[in-house]
C-alpha cells in the first residue's frame, strides 16, 4: 500500500462504495432474496456472483443479468419475480458505514475533495446517486455507466478523466486486494480499507 498520510493529502479521495462507504448486503436481506427465488442459499449467491462482473460493466442488461443467474440453476423466474429481486438486491446494497462516512468528512473538511468509484449496475447506479449520505461527493463515478468495472485499467482511467485529476492527485480506497493493485499499477496511490479506525490512521495519521 502506497503511503496516503497526512503527510502527503491527496486533492481528491475516491472510494469505493460496497464494503467501504456503504455496508455489505446484511445477511438477512441475502436469506430473503433467495428464498424470493425459491432456491438454495449457496447455490443462489455462487450464480449471482459468477454472472456480476459483467452486469457491474454494463455489458448485461438487468433482464439478461438475472435470466443467467437463474440459467445456472435451473430456474427460469418471470419478468414480476425478477423486478422483486432487482428491488430487493438494490435495497441490499444502500446501508451505510457511518464511521468510514465519519472519516471521509473530516478528509473534506481539511480540503479534499470526494469522489465514489463503484462497481454498480445501472439501476444501482440510479440509487446511489439519490442516496442523502452521498451528497457531500462531488462525484460518483458507476461502472456500468462508463462500461468499465474494477480491477478493468479503464475504470480508473475514466474516473480520473472525470475529476479532472492526475494519478498522484488522488488517494483510492477499496476492500478488495484486486481493486486496490489495479489502482496501483496505474501509479494512484492506493488503501486497502479493513475498516475505519485503520483508515483514520492511513488517511489523517
Amino acid at each position: 500500500m502506497a503511503d496516503a498520510s497526512a503527510s502527503h493529502r491527496p486533492g481528491w479521495l475516491l472510494c469505493d462504495f460496497a464494503g467501504v462507504l456503504g455496508l455489505h448486503q446484511p445477511e438477512e436481506l441475502r436469506q430473503r432474496m433467495a428464498a424470493v427465488a425459491h432456491a438454495e442459499f449457496g447455490p443462489f449467491w455462487e450464480a449471482y456472483w459468477a454472472e456480476r462482473q459483467a452486469y457491474d460493466a454494463g455489458d448485461l442488461s438487468r433482464g439478461d443479468y438475472w435470466k443467467r443467474v437463474g440459467a445456472r440453476i435451473d430456474a427460469d423466474w418471470p419478468e414480476a419475480l425478477i423486478v422483486t429481486l432487482n428491488e430487493l438486491d438494490v435495497e441490499s446494497w444502500l446501508f451505510p458505514n457511518q464511521e468510514t462516512l465519519r472519516v471521509v468528512a473530516e478528509m473534506r473538511a481539511a480540503g479534499t475533495r470526494l469522489a465514489v468509484l463503484s462497481n454498480a449496475p445501472l439501476s444501482l447506479a440510479a440509487a446511489l446517486r439519490a442516496l442523502a449520505w452521498l451528497e457531500p461527493f462531488d462525484q460518483v463515478v458507476c461502472s456500468s455507466e462508463i462500461r468499465a468495472a474494477k480491477p478493468d485499467p479503464a475504470a480508473y482511467l475514466t474516473a480520473l478523466e472525470i475529476l479532472g485529476a492526475t494519478a498522484d492527485e488522488v488517494v483510492f480506497v477499496d476492500d478488495r486486494q484486486v481493486n486496490v493493485e489495479g489502482a496501483g499499477v496505474l501509479g494512484i496511490r492506493s488503501v486497502l480499507f479493513s475498516d475505519a479506525a485503520r483508515l483514520r490512521r492511513d488517511l489523517l495519521g
